[in-house]
Formats: structure tokens, sequence, C-alpha cells
């Protein structure tokens, strides 16, 4: 399967060529990106050693150089730098080579998969950036032990399978390998759907990175020959707006070690959404199963799922919104049992000038585990400003 695999590969390296012709084409090169700074209040039962207030802020440029070619086909790259993390870093979370016509786009390089980029949930538009899972940053514990995720205070939702998409015990898109260097197709949109698919050699190998390395049994969550499949929908009719997805996940995983029997990967998502006279409302489904877990006998694992429902309504430059989302999986990689995490949100947004938005969030969450001691619940408070441009 693999060699048809790198076909395709190599069909999408061909149509970057077809501009070849004009080689001297003048690139535009553009400039953008996305900043905010938030500051939360939280209240939860098991907050020993934690502060109840903080800040937090990122910011993200795009760089873009494009160009087209006489024969029509646009061409050209993107490179999204991010300042994000604690020690003041800076990365490329994105950086690909992409070329688009009327066979549709093709990228090629560290950039989101299909699902990822197209996926549909309930609206959002109050939340920062498509940022629907921020609140587990301010509840999770201070501390965890790994694939044993232990932690010291705080919910316990960090670490452990949490770690399976990338993302956290709430992501509502499959993520499995967002960060990893990939081809993607996307197909024209015909009557309101789109095709598209992708392929991953191997889901922590990135950028110039060349890892043919088959994972050992004990890297619970590396997957290799990932491919996925979906669909989406866009349509409008008599002013009511549906929007829909579907897309499915597989990969092989790690070679079993003495003692291990990993499950390869598949997940799949679908969700909808209908907006009408700026009422919105919908929802969707997550599924990873027992992907990556140990089935080994006496390990008892349980399968990983995320759902949400929400609805918002949009009126001039004022949006609110409220939605339910529960995350479920089986906490830790390498001890039976499971976890919970249910949050009801509440949110407001309001645009002061183009690409200026105030946003006020209300959640009320609790979390459930079968680690003794760190069931907890709690209210979490946060107000932001967003820049966009």
């Amino acid at each position: 399967m693999n060699r048809y695999l790198l076909a395709g590969a190599a069909a999408a390296a061909l149509a970057l060529g077809a501009g070849a012709a004009n080689a001297q084409a003048k690139f535009e090169v553009k400039v953008g990106g996305d900043a905010y700074f938030e500051g939360g209040w939280v209240d939860q039962d098991r907050d020993e050693g934690l502060r109840s207030t903080e800040f937090r802020n990122r910011m993200r440029i795009n760089i873009i150089p494009s160009a087209k070619a006489d024969n029509g086909l646009e061409y050209g790259a993107r490179m999204r730098l991010r300042a994000s993390d604690g020690s003041r870093n800076t990365d490329a979370d994105r950086a690909y080579i992409f070329a688009q016509g009327t066979f549709g786009q093709v990228r090629m390089g560290v950039t989101n998969s299909f699902n990822d980029e197209t996926y549909v949930t309930a609206p959002q538009d109050y939340l920062p950036l498509a940022i629907y899972d921020g609140i587990t940053a301010w509840i999770g514990g201070n501390a965890t032990g790994g694939a044993a995720n232990v932690g010291v205070a705080g919910a316990d939702i960090n670490g452990g399978l949490a770690t399976l998409n990338r993302g956290s015990i709430l992501t509502q898109s499959m993520t499995v390998e967002n960060n990893a260097t990939k081809v993607v197709y996307f197909s024209p949109r015909f009557a309101g759907l789109q095709l598209g698919a992708s392929y991953t050699p191997r889901n922590d190998s990135s950028n110039t990175s060349v890892d043919r390395v088959k994972p050992a049994g004990s890297s619970a969550f590396i997957f290799t020959d990932l491919v996925e499949v979906g669909a989406n929908y866009n349509n409008t009719f008599g002013g009511i707006t549906v929007k829909a997805s579907a897309g499915y996940f597989w990969g092989k995983a790690g070679e079993d070690a003495p003692g291990t029997n990993y499950k390869d990967l598949g997940a799949w998502q679908a969700g909808a959404q209908v907006g009408y006279a700026g009422f919105s409302l919908g929802g969707s489904y997550l599924d990873y199963g027992k992907s990556g877990q140990n089935r080994a006998p006496g390990v008892d694992t349980q399968d990983a799922r995320v759902w949400v429902v929400g609805g918002q309504y949009t009126t001039g430059p004022i949006v609110v919104g409220v939605n339910y989302k529960v995350g479920k999986d089986a906490g830790s990689a390498v001890v039976a049992g499971d976890r919970k995490l249910k949050v009801i949100e509440a949110g407001a947004g309001y645009t002061v000038a183009p690409g200026l938005t105030l946003q006020a969030q209300y959640d009320h969450f609790k979390a459930e585990s079968d680690v003794v001691g760190r069931d907890d619940e709690g209210d979490v408070v946060l107000v932001r400003s967003v820049l966009a441009f």
C-alpha cells in the first residue's frame, strides 16, 4: 500500500512543477497573524498550592509568499511563527509548500490534516481563534507523571491519553499528527461538497527530520503510515446555512514489546451545524476508540471520545453563545481506569474595530477520575482581547 501512497505524493510534487513555464513569476509576500491576551480567575476544589488568578498571551505570524503562473496555477508556501510557550521560545508550527488550481489544492510539509482544517462542530465564535478547549489550561494539574498521569493538584485531565491527539481531553478534531510532515489534498467544492485526504509517514517526524526507525511498543502514541479521508459540506438554502463534516483516520501502532499489545489508530469524527438569521446550532462527535492503548491481559482500557453541542447568536458586532462538552478517556496508558471532563460554557464577544475583539467567558466544570482523590469541580471566569490581522 505504501508504494501507492508514495506515488500520490510524487503526483503532488508534479503538480507544483506545472508552473515551471513561468519560473520568473513575481512572488507576492503577505504577512498576517493573530494575538490574544487573557486574564483568568479560577475557583476549584483541588486548589492546594494553586493561585486563583493568572494572565497568558500568544502571538502568531503568518508569512505567505505566492505567485500565479500563466497557465493559472497558483503556488507558494506558508510559514507560521508562534510565540506561545512559557520558555519564550518561538517555533514554526506550520511550514509547507502549496499548489492550487482547477484540480483543487495540494499541501506538502508541516500542516493541518484535512479534517483538522475543515471539521464542523458547535458554533463557538465567542471563543478566541478557534481555541474551543482553552479551559483545560486553567484547571489541569500542576504536575503530571507522563504515561501514568499522576497529578499533584487540579483536575485530572493532563498527560496520559490526552497526548493521543496532540491536544487535550476536549479536542474536537482529529489532530493526532497535526505537527508532522505530510501530504494533504483538498478537492474543489462541487455544489457545496468538498473531499480530501492526507498521508503522514510518522506522526512525530517533522520538517528536516528523517526517521525511518520503526517505533517500539513502548511508544504508545507514535503511529506510522497514517492515512485520512474525509468530506465536508457548506451550502445555503433560502437563508438557511447548512454545514457538515465527516472523516476517518487510521495508522499502524509501534512494534509490540514484551507485555504490550498496542492498538492501531482508528478514529472518526462527524459534525453538523445549521444557521438562520443570526442564530446557529450544532455539535460534533469524535471517537478514538482504544487507539494507542495497551490491550495486554490485565489492562482494562477505555474508549477515548469527545462530544459537544451548542448554539450562538450574532447581531452586528456582538456574539453570544453557550455549549456543553464532554471528554472521556482511559487517563493512564499503563494503569487501568478512566476519567471524564464535563464543561458548561457561556461566552460573549464584541468587535470594537475590524480585527479587534473583546471577549468574556464563564465555565463550570466537573472532572471525574478513577484515580483516588482526583475528582474536581469548579468555576472559571476569563476575559480577553483578541487581535487578528
